[in-house]
């Protein structure tokens, strides 16, 4: 049995629309949309092409989390759950609220709209998370659940098995290995496992645009057998960026770790295919003056390309420097993603995301070094 607890003293609450008893959420979202005399109802269409649930123990991120998710549903077509839980209240319990997000159309009036349910959850209990997922999902849709924080004993099999895509930011992991390691013997042990979008992955899409798009030149291609050094810099709170994108480089040069004499701040890649020894992957911290979130340069030969964030504008700057020649300057375009950008991204792409199961073991490695 659970009780409704007692709610933090934060208006954030009021953000959640109507309160309602669990026993009756289906018959207050179907009233949402009924109409009736309500003018404001008329020609809303009601929405749903997937169940998108957000998950968070802290909180204090509830009026962030809310905005988030607002925004998010009003791009995407879903069914949205936003469940905040204290872990650390005595008594178990659960409180419920319905409310629906809208896009507006060209004459200011509400055309699509999407539903979501919020729940407040209290006390430690394995099954009070995977009991309101699962009991609210709008049924023969996939579930892309996103978990904020860290890893917990609420990320249980029950729940972990109905999840097609699971959305996590290891950028603020204090330990990212072992929660990497917990996530990969999950996926294992279920028949249907889920896809794993680590946010922190997502963030260096543009910078492996502009990657893949340097060394596309047959100039610049050539000179890779002779690639020497690799620098990354990253800002404060983006290292777990900056490996991935470690990682990156050395699967797609086939460079294998060479574990014995490389440190979390020197990677050292043994000689592969096309490279005629081996090179070596620097880590060390962006200038805080500087825009952008990594970094990197290459160094090979007699060519130099190095890749930055613009700093007046949203691009990322390639700039491919060789002797005795003038220097190429390339641009293209890249928004700055704040979280709901970046899962906005990753519903739009789907996919089995095979690029960062690829390179994950090598991210593991990368984890395991010292120094």
């Amino acid at each position: 049995m659970t009780s409704a607890p007692s709610l933090p003293a934060t208006p954030a609450f009021e953000l959640l629309g109507e309160e309602v008893e669990i026993s009756r959420i289906e018959k207050a979202l179907q009233a949402l949309f009924a109409g009736g005399s309500d003018a404001d109802h008329d020609g809303i269409a009601r929405a749903s092409l997937i169940n998108l649930a957000l998950y968070n123990e802290n909180p204090a991120d509830l009026e962030q989390d809310a905005a988030v998710l607002a925004e998010l549903t009003s791009e995407t077509a879903c069914r949205s759950l936003l469940i905040h839980a204290d872990t650390r209240a005595a008594a178990t319990g659960a409180r419920a609220w319905v409310q629906a997000h809208c896009q507006i159309d060209r004459n200011g009036a509400k055309s699509v709209c999407t539903e979501q349910i919020s729940f407040f959850l209290t006390g430690h209990s394995s099954g009070l998370l995977r009991n309101a997922v699962l009991a609210h999902l709008d049924s023969d849709l996939p579930l892309a659940f996103w978990w904020r924080g860290e890893f917990s004993d609420a990320f249980e099999e029950g729940l972990y098995s109905r999840i097609d895509r699971l959305l996590f930011d290891s950028e603020g992991w204090a330990s990212p290995r072992n929660p990497f390691l917990r996530l990969l013997e999950c996926q294992r042990g279920t028949s249907s496992p889920y896809v794993m979008h680590d946010l922190a992955f997502t963030r260096m899409n543009s910078i492996r645009h502009a990657l893949a798009n340097a060394f596309d030149r047959p100039l610049v291609a050539r000179e890779l057998g002779s690639l020497s050094e690799v620098t990354i810099r990253y800002a404060n709170g983006f290292r777990m960026s900056a490996l991935y994108l470690a990682a990156w480089i050395a699967a797609r040069l086939e460079g294998g770790i060479d574990g014995g004499i490389s440190t979390s701040r020197e990677i050292v890649c043994l000689p592969c295919k096309g490279l005629r020894k081996g090179f070596r992957i620097r880590l060390a911290e962006l200038d805080p003056a500087r825009l952008g979130t990594v970094e990197v340069d290459f160094e090979m030969g007699g060519t130099r390309v190095e890749i930055s964030r613009c700093q007046t504008r949203d691009f990322i700057r390639t700039l491919t420097k060789r002797e005795h020649a003038d220097t190429q300057e390339d641009w293209l375009p890249a928004r700055r993603m704040h979280d709901a950008a970046l899962v906005a991204d990753i519903l739009n792409r789907a996919g089995r995301n095979r690029t960062h199961g690829q390179i994950l073991p090598v991210v593991l490695e990368l984890l395991a070094l010292r120094g």
